[in-house]
């Protein structure tokens, strides 16, 4: 944090020294006409003042990375469910705060048609995966109507199964596999958005009016752990529908983290090219 604040506070002091100076000189200039060589050097202040401004926003930006790193994992474009065929859609969003992770879970899949493509389960692995447990699950509960309307029951507990499948491997799992078992199957399953009109429109009665799979939970489930400190997640693998079998797997994530470290390294070469101008 010393040497955080000590960065930045040099280089806002920097920005401040060249703003200070550009905006001297072109007040000079304002009652003279301005020659090529005036020209060249407003041009050099400006982009001095932009390169320090962006190495400054870069530097905060791959500092909050590291206070809170954020990994997101999304399917593939054009994923299918294995087992039904039909195409589905998830994202797996892990922040990381100090010895708390917080994994929010959510359906994404537009004009959800069947359970097949409910988000049942979630299959992930922690760089150290000493003393992991589980301390909350919550969602927003709905039942899905007959009439494909739904009524909204409130947010709760939920009652997914959590557990280890091997070395450092963790499971959240409505539909389970590797000797992790859940209380609720086969309900709880997360459903996609509903359609323009506030209703599941395309839903067959596998999801409208199913007594066995009723209630849902309506689009995002939150799960938080503690975690030992600075791990990461990896090896994701998305379940959809209500049978074992249909795990999608996941690309590397993305990062606030590489995000930061990329906008630092880009204003880094801005800045010394425009010093060098």
């Amino acid at each position: 944090m010393f040497v955080f604040n000590k960065l930045v506070t040099k280089d806002l002091a920097a920005v401040g020294d060249v703003w200070h100076e550009a905006c001297t000189y072109l007040s000079s200039q304002r009652s003279g006409s301005a020659n090529r060589r005036s020209s060249e050097m407003s041009n050099r202040l400006m982009k001095r003042l932009i390169g320090y401004l962006g190495l400054a926003m870069a530097v905060m930006v791959a500092f909050a990375g590291v206070a809170k790193a954020d990994q997101m994992f999304s399917t593939p474009t054009g994923s299918i469910n294995p087992l039904t065929g039909t195409p589905v859609s998830g994202t797996a969003d892990f922040s990381l705060s100090g010895n708390t992770l917080t994994l929010t879970l959510s359906n994404t899949i537009v004009g959800i048609g069947s359970a097949g493509q409910l988000l049942t389960g979630l299959t992930f692995t922690l760089s150290n995966g000493s003393g992991v447990s589980i301390n909350s699950q919550m969602g927003d509960l709905v039942n899905v109507n007959s009439d494909k309307t739904f009524t909204d029951l409130g947010t709760s507990a939920l009652g997914w199964g959590f557990g280890t499948t091997g070395t450092n491997t963790f499971e959240v799992c409505m539909i389970c596999t590797g000797g992790v078992t859940s209380g609720v199957t086969p309900h709880q399953g997360i459903l996609g958005p509903v359609s323009g009109d506030g209703k599941y429109d395309n839903a067959n009665n596998s999801i409208t009016g199913n007594g066995p799979h009723n209630p849902f939970v309506n689009g995002t489930a939150t799960f938080q752990f503690t975690v030992p400190t600075g791990v990461t997640a990896s090896n994701v693998f998305f379940q959809f529908g209500t049978a074992p079998g249909g795990a999608i797997s996941t690309p590397e994530p993305s990062s606030i983290l590489l995000l930061g470290l990329g906008l630092l390294g880009l204003a880094v070469l801005t800045g010394r090219r425009s010093l060098t101008a």
